[in-house]
């Protein structure tokens, strides 16, 4: 319970939550889960009744809308596959693994690497996305993905209308030019870590998925990738310097990347 709602991922068995096999057990953690991973303050202003709350949150109803739609996906995807054969047992894998990674949790009930390959990729654009900020989860955060969707239709609507003003609005609030201009610097050097530690990796051995989700998966302090560090798998055979440089990810993306480096330059 602690470890769902710290969307901290520790379990007391190796296996994971996969140990006990029980869906209640999984639907109350998934709950836990992806109520941690809303804005605090959000869910304060809620249970005061503030005009604020998690109901009227454009970011709330974005993220719950990747939630809903990466699990229709995921459970269309592996039941399709054949890797179960009820589909009702496919949703509840598919929506425990989404929330759980989403959450930047990391438990697991199922083996994904034995998902098919468009789950995979459901699955990591869910943990470089992530939730909300303002709650304990890590990763890109959604708020941050759905500004600069925003950036991008108000860029494309520019280039139809070269004299319009437009300004970007979340929850009706206008958004200044430098928290713009923040989130597009942000996403930009959280993809370009991403790669440049994908690089390293396959330098000293890693095969590409290994390599890629492993990284995806340390900055965004996510927990399980795929390949060698699956769900069902653990860091414990990679390299010793790649260990050093997944606690530098995970160091960096706990502090927002530029926490971390405004660290190197205290005088």
């Amino acid at each position: 319970a602690m470890s769902a709602c710290a969307t901290a991922g520790f379990s007391t068995k190796n296996a994971s939550i996969a140990f006990y096999d029980n869906a209640i057990v999984e639907m109350i953690l998934a709950a836990a889960m992806f109520i941690s991973s809303l804005h605090f303050g959000l869910i304060y202003a809620t249970f005061l009744r503030k005009g604020n709350n998690i109901f009227r949150s454009e970011v709330v109803r974005t993220y719950i809308a990747i939630i809903v739609v990466a699990t229709l996906l995921i459970t269309v995807s592996i039941y399709g596959a054949n890797i179960y054969t009820d589909i009702w047992q496919a949703l509840r894998y598919a929506y425990f693994q989404v929330v759980s990674l989403i959450s930047s949790t990391g438990y697991s009930t199922a083996d994904t690497n034995a998902w098919t390959p468009f789950a995979i990729v459901v699955l990591i654009f869910v943990s470089i996305v992530c939730a909300c900020a303002g709650s304990t989860s890590g990763g890109m955060k959604v708020d941050r993905l759905l500004i600069f969707c925003k950036i991008l239709m108000a860029r494309i609507r520019r280039q139809q209308h070269p004299n319009a003003i437009i300004r970007i609005r979340v929850d009706g609030v206008a958004q200044d030019a430098d928290l713009l201009n923040n989130v597009v610097v942000f996403i930009v050097t959280y993809i370009a870590l991403i790669l440049l530690a994908t690089f390293i990796n396959t330098l000293f051995g890693q095969d590409m998925l290994t390599a890629f989700t492993s990284t995806v998966a340390c900055l965004g302090n996510v927990g399980p990738g795929f390949g060698e560090v699956g769900s069902m798998s653990n860091f414990a055979d990679i390299p010793a310097i790649l260990k050093i440089q997944d606690s530098i990810l995970m160091l960096m993306g706990r502090l927002e990347i530029f926490g971390f480096i405004q660290l190197l330059f205290l005088k």
